[in-house]
């Protein structure tokens, strides 16, 4: 594989990671859940969830109220392969629910709820790069702010 390549796959799989980020935040269940692999897993707050359908329920928690945003940090993308690839981002996540519908913004700006790392491995499938595996592992926790 030359540097060229490697510069592509590393660029696709950061591409994949802010996707899935903006969808996320923005309750686009069904556009996060196809950027994984039909038998890719999510290790999220400790509970393993496997392909489509058990990812899908992982987005069913909380509020239909509240407001997330997450602040990516920066994302090192490590290519093992021409079809393997992993990467660790560091993220800060925001909520607010003002349990209302009706909330007008902007929300009160409190302190983030959690700070950790996505730890994401990916493969290249024949629908292109899509996440294997991903692991939140959260660092720091604002505590009773859930």
């Amino acid at each position: 594989m030359d540097h060229s390549q490697r510069k592509a796959i590393e660029q696709e799989c950061r591409d994949l990671v802010i996707a899935i980020t903006q969808h996320g935040d923005h309750k686009e269940t069904e556009k996060a859940i196809a950027l994984f692999a039909e038998d890719g897993t999510w290790l999220r707050a400790g509970k393993p969830y496997k392909g489509h359908a058990e990812i899908r329920s992982s987005y069913g928690r909380g509020s239909a109220t509240q407001l997330t945003r997450h602040i990516n940090g920066g994302t090192l993308v490590t290519v093992t392969d021409d079809s393997h690839a992993e990467s660790v981002t560091y993220y800060v996540a925001m909520h607010h629910d003002p349990k209302s519908a009706d909330a007008k913004l902007p929300f009160p700006f409190d302190p983030p709820f959690s700070m950790g790392e996505w730890h994401d491995k990916f493969v290249k499938t024949p629908s292109g790069w899509k996440f294997a595996s991903r692991e939140t592992k959260r660092l720091f926790e604002r505590q009773g702010g859930h």
